[in-house]
């Protein structure tokens, strides 16, 4: 699970605590060749946070995601994150990776392994902020383009040998570049693992790994053999299907199909889809194939992809228009900290992620 929240509440309070304050603001910031000074937050969490850091050569502005590590297995956690991104980067509905660097815990302050990772700037915010700027559903030709964009992107991760699974799909990690283009982010959850779980694992062996996949993962779209591994199915790449099941339901009916994570309505599959929906009756079949508790009845990417093709063809909608949204004007205020250089502390480390 992201460990980023929203940060619009951020600029309309004037900070995560109710002020500005932030030492990493207006500090410069040397990555890979590029120098940068860090402008505002967009995002943060406990160990990480997000900012806007702006290329003092062209002006050009990136995201630039600040991470701690506070032990061996967060280490481990962040170079996956940037190694997988590392991968996928190049698609045009994944973030763009630039650069990356590291700094070992005995040259830092805080005593904490510290990455930076380097991304494109999305600047049009997330879906969900998208969809709740509009206060109601968008129209069939939007929800299409949109659904195609984010499908796209995970297509690319489960096209990958072996598949990667992203495990934490949802509304709030794809944001809307400047180009009007759907971007998947947020890959800190992403893995490449798969679980089977059989008649002879144990009780502590089962809630070991439900207690790992929680870790990972957001409540209200975790597949039903995530949350009870005594079924014994796999849990492999499958899981992201569910997830944009619940995605595309949010989408056309502007609430979450498990509003309240209830563990058993998501192990029986017990959501509401009203038969007498007119309005996206098209996207029933995608939503009830991707929404299916047994994830070897589950649809793929490729069969969800096909759907949407064949819907869009039959109400003459172009996938590949850029979309646009209307969204409201946030103030966002950048904090007045002197500035100063900030070069991981006089020892700037480039860490090689293959």
């Amino acid at each position: 699970m992201s460990v980023f929240k929203s940060a619009m509440g951020y600029f309309s309070s004037g900070g995560a605590n109710g002020s500005n304050d932030n030492d990493f603001i207006g500090q410069f910031v040397e990555i890979g060749n590029m120098k940068l000074r860090v402008k505002k937050v967009i995002a943060e969490g406990g160990f990480a946070f997000v900012f806007v850091a702006q290329d003092v050569s062209t002006g050009t502005e990136y995201a630039l995601k600040r991470l701690m590590a506070a032990d061996e297995q967060a280490n481990r956690n962040i170079i996956q994150e940037i190694s997988i991104l590392k991968k996928l980067s190049g698609h045009p509905n994944i973030i763009k990776y630039i650069a990356a660097s590291f700094i070992d815990k005995s040259k830092t302050t805080h005593g904490m392994g510290e990455y930076l990772l380097l991304t494109d700037l999305c600047s049009g915010g997330s879906l969900m902020e998208a969809l709740q700027n509009r206060g109601q559903a968008f129209p069939l030709q939007t929800i299409l383009r949109v659904f195609y964009q984010t499908c796209r992107a995970v297509q690319h991760m489960h096209a990958q040998i072996p598949p990667i699974a992203h495990r934490d799909l949802k509304l709030e990690n794809f944001l809307i570049s400047n180009e009007g283009t759907i971007k998947l982010c947020d890959f800190g959850s992403a893995t490449t693992d798969i679980y089977t779980p059989n008649p002879s694992w144990s009780a502590n062996q089962r809630n070991m790994l439900e207690e790992n996949l929680a870790q990972f993962t957001t409540p209200m779209y975790r597949a039903p053999e995530m949350l009870d591994t005594w079924d014994n199915r796999k849990i492999d790449h499958s899981v992201d299907i569910w997830a944009l099941g619940c995605i595309i339901y949010t989408l056309c009916f502007m609430q979450h199909p498990f509003e309240d994570s209830a563990k058993l309505a998501i192990l029986n599959g017990n959501y509401n889809l009203n038969p007498n929906d007119q309005r996206y009756k098209c996207f029933h079949d995608i939503i009830t194939g991707c929404l299916t508790v047994n994830p070897e009845e589950r649809l793929t990417i490729n069969s969800v992809l096909e759907r949407l093709a064949a819907i869009a063809e039959s109400n003459n909608v172009n996938l590949k228009q850029p979309l646009k949204f209307e969204r409201k004007k946030v103030e966002q205020s950048v904090a007045t900290s002197s500035p100063g250089v900030f070069n991981f502390f006089g020892c700037p480390i480039v860490f090689s992620f293959k």
